[in-house]
C-alpha cells in the first residue's frame, strides 16, 4: 500500500496537498496526485531535510519528519475517496 502524505505549500500553508508516494529515497520522492494521472518530484539537498518541488505554479515542502503520513487503508475505512491503484 502506498502512503498518503500531505505536502505544505509555501505561499499557503492552510492549503495543504494531499499525494500519494509512488517512489522514494534519500534524495528524491515521486508522487501522484489522488484522482488525476498527475505525477511530480520533490527533492531534498541534504538528508534530514525538506523535499521540496514545484507543480502547477506552486511550490511544495514535505516534512519527513512530521506526522503527515498515513496509509491508503485508513482513508479507506474512513470512507474518504481514494484513487484506486
Amino acid at each position: 500500500m502506498n502512503a498518503l502524505i500531505k505536502l505544505t505549500d509555501i505561499d499557503r500553508p492552510r492549503e495543504p496537498l494531499e499525494v500519494e508516494v509512488v517512489e522514494t529515497n534519500a534524495r528524491a520522492m515521486i508522487v501522484g496526485v489522488p484522482g488525476t494521472i498527475m505525477e511530480f518530484e520533490l527533492r531534498r539537498s541534504l538528508d534530514g531535510a525538506w523535499f521540496e518541488g514545484t507543480i502547477g505554479g506552486r511550490h511544495f515542502r514535505f516534512d519527513p519528519n512530521a506526522s503527515t503520513t498515513r496509509e491508503r487503508a485508513s482513508a479507506a475505512t474512513k470512507g474518504r475517496k481514494v484513487a484506486a491503484a
